[in-house]
């Protein structure tokens, strides 16, 4: 048996935003970013984008057209990546979000930086793990975009043996060709110093060619500067301790990044340094030379000669091309999710001067975000209609938008919807829906429904401390939504952290219930136990279990909102959201509100914390979902399967797989009737990632650990004599 995990990422199964086919489930779900959307008078290029908190930004020719397309990784938890074609010609900036893409590259966290290290033309992958760096290699052809894993933890030579290339989880390194040889270098902060490392690619001296990645500690304390583990200064000529590449001895700084780029054409790197604990960017000249760089100057406040970077916190500096003009412009954006500025914080510098001596001027301070909705960090869409006009309106809830550490300002935004019953249009109305903002809050999450049988629907807002507040509509039936706080901390009810409700008539007595989503990633129902023109509720929930549904993977968190709705024949459907990103569908609800449900589908969108809704929004009689992103953003779905799914569930009639259990949670079984050898098994993620290969001696049966895989909806190839059979398992 040879046994393996893959280590080769391309879409196997190019499934961007769903499962894979009909026949495997029920919820197949495409995007629909073609609902237009204004703000300020101007349509949004990428309005469904999903927002920004901590992007990172590389360049990369994404579909093999010969331009440099956008990679934006968003730091947080699960870093999520997304991906931006080049639409713009020569000094034009025009990028089109291309959620396509961004399920072609490895899972990643902390950082990544795209960078074509064997001079191939194409860039490759340098990520973080832990302690260290990861390399995967652009190996992609004209059947599209691929990498492979090149190094697992990239090593050096030092004079005591071989070590890792240290980078530490907050930090950024700096990846360039600092001595000019035609390889690419590394610089980055060591283990327990406030000083750069040097680490020196051979590549060239060994082999004449930029393929390898051989590298040797050539400094300990590279431009002869440190930094202050107090704060961020500069000390100059530092003489580092005994020498170069002993380890020196000091504080370890909590984190910085870096970007080596020559400023003057002098033929030597400088370098901008930014610091976990500051605003601004540190710009260090080197007045050395080739063999022995010395920083001579600093610059505290780069750029000086224009809007100097201030952006709270922990900015980190980006050197590319961003309006096809062949000189590469700067972008800063924060580096440390939670703690920064989460709105309006891409700042943009355009380099008006030239490659070789840029000069960097201010341009805008939301590059990207002002082509898409984004409301700062955690939001949380409903679908409402805010001004009775029959239309479903859009009212987006957020965390907050960043004020200063520890501090958020949670709001409510609006978007009107403007199109018609069939085709939906929005424009963004205010920032402060109902001026929400000044009750404080923390967190604002809103549901909507008629809690008095007046005939107009109520607002509910749930917040981070995991309590509810009742607002009551004070218009009439068919006019404006007019919302008046009527209880705070409604019926006392508190679900511990991170309460998401839903309205709804839950066991069909015709008074409205409530569905709580919680931090923990479980779901609480709560019985009106009151009457329809007066709602009460037992401030511990009916079933705080609800479904016997948990989407907490592990531990810390699992971050659920529900959205109950019904299906073609009217029975109830059941969607939770979690943490990771997964959406999980359910049934098997109706007379068992006491009872497991059963997980049918799944659904993975490459988002944060999503946080779900649904509507029909386009009165073609089915349900569009919707969901925020903690990035601040919102995307959209509608029902449909892509042209591009071509797996379907066939079995030839002489051979037919067999998975027991199924669903599966420690081990599933795998059986081909008849007795196949030498059978390889794939087991494929909704993303189209090959998670798990095996060749099998014998097929009678194939038992497969499922410990570490995540609960939801895989497909599991089965190959053989030029056959291929493909099943659904399901893992809870």
């Amino acid at each position: 048996m040879n046994l393996h995990k893959t280590h080769t990422f391309s879409l196997l199964l190019p499934i961007a935003l769903l499962f894979c086919s009909q026949s495997f489930g029920q919820m197949s779900f495409i995007p629909y970013d073609s609902v237009k959307v204004k703000a300020g008078g101007q349509y949004l290029d990428n309005a469904w984008a999903g927002g920004f908190n901590s992007p990172q930004f590389s360049v990369i020719d994404l579909d093999g057209d010969g331009k440099k397309d956008l990679f934006c990784m968003e730091r947080n938890w699960d870093a999520m990546i997304k991906t931006f074609l080049n639409k713009g010609g020569s000094g034009e900036t025009k990028y089109e979000y291309a959620p396509y893409y961004s399920h072609k590259f490895p899972i990643m966290h902390n950082w990544a930086l795209l960078v074509d290290y064997n001079c191939d033309g194409k860039e490759d992958i340098f990520t973080s793990v832990p302690a260290g760096i990861a390399v995967y290699k652009n190996i992609s052809s004209e059947d599209g975009l691929q990498f492979s894993l090149e190094s697992k933890l990239l090593r050096t030579q030092t004079p005591n043996g071989m070590e890792t290339v240290y980078v530490s989880p907050p930090d950024i390194p700096a990846l360039s060709d600092i001595d000019g040889d035609g390889d690419l270098d590394i610089l980055s902060y060591g283990i327990l110093g406030k000083y750069v490392k040097y680490y020196k690619n051979l590549s060239i001296e060994n082999y004449g060619n930029c393929d390898n990645l051989e590298f040797n500690l050539e400094s300990g304390c590279w431009g002869h500067f440190s930094e202050s583990s107090q704060d961020n200064s500069i000390t100059l000529s530092d003489t580092c301790g005994p020498t170069s590449l002993s380890r020196p001895i000091g504080t370890r700084h909590a984190g910085s990044a870096l970007l080596a780029i020559d400023l003057n054409d002098n033929g030597l790197k400088d370098i901008l340094i930014s610091d976990i604990s500051f605003n601004n960017m540190v710009m260090l000249s080197n007045g050395g030379s080739i063999a022995d760089a010395n920083m001579t100057e600093v610059e505290y406040n780069y750029p000086l000669n224009t809007h100097a970077v201030d952006l709270n916190v922990f900015p980190a500096a980006y050197f590319i091309d961003i309006d096809n003009d062949d000189t590469k412009d700067l972008l800063i954006s924060p580096n440390n999710p939670n703690t920064s500025e989460n709105y309006d914080n891409i700042w943009l510098y355009r380099n008006t001067g030239s490659q070789s001596v840029p000069v960097f001027d201010f341009a805008r301070d939301n590059f990207l975000q002002n082509q898409m909705i984004d409301v700062g960090e955690g939001s949380r869409p409903v679908f409402f209609d805010a001004n009775s006009d029959g239309l479903q309106d859009i009212v987006i809830g957020n965390y907050g938008y960043f004020v200063e550490s520890s501090v958020f300002d949670s709001k409510l935004a609006l978007l009107i919807n403007i199109g018609s019953p069939s085709m939906p249009e929005y424009e963004l109305q205010s920032r402060d829906f109902s001026n929400l903002s000044i009750f404080n809050f923390n967190g604002a999450y809103p549901c909507f429904g008629d809690m008095d049988n007046d005939g107009d629907e109520d607002m509910i807002i749930g917040d981070e401390d995991g309590k509810l507040h009742y607002f009551l509509n004070n218009s009439n039936a068919g006019e404006e939504a007019n919302f008046v706080l009527s209880q705070a901390n409604f019926m006392g009810i508190d679900i511990g952290e991170t309460a998401v409700a839903q309205i709804i008539d839950i066991n069909r007595d015709g008074k409205p219930d409530l569905l709580v989503g919680e931090m923990s990633g479980t779901v609480n129902y709560f019985e009106n136990i009151g009457s329809q023109e007066n709602a009460f509720f037992d401030s511990n929930p009916t079933n705080d279990f609800f479904g016997q549904i948990d989407v907490m993977p592990e531990c810390c968190g699992g971050y659920a909102s529900a959205f109950m709705t019904t299906d073609s024949v009217g029975e109830f459907l059941l969607y939770v959201s979690s943490e990771s990103g997964w959406i999980y569908e359910y049934n098997n609800i109706e007379g068992n509100l006491s009872g497991s449900f059963g997980l049918i589908d799944s659904l993975f969108v490459n988002a944060l914390n999503p946080n779900i809704h649904g509507a029909d929004i386009n009165n073609d009689g089915k349900t569009e979902l919707i969901y925020g992103e903690y990035s601040g953003g919102l995307s959209i779905l509608k029902p449909g399967i892509p042209q591009w799914i071509n797996i379907e569930e066939k079995q030839p009639l002489s051979h037919k797989i067999s998975i027991f259990p199924n669903p599966a949670t420690a081990e599933t079984n795998i059986r081909i009737e008849g007795g196949k050898k030498n059978v390889e098994i794939l087991i494929i993620n909704t993303l189209g990632q090959t998670i798990f290969s095996g060749i099998f001696e014998s097929s009678n049966p194939i038992k497969i650990n499922t410990r570490d895989f995540k609960p939801g909806i895989y497909i599991i190839q089965s190959k053989f004599d030029k056959i291929t059979l493909s099943d659904k398992l399901i893992i809870k």
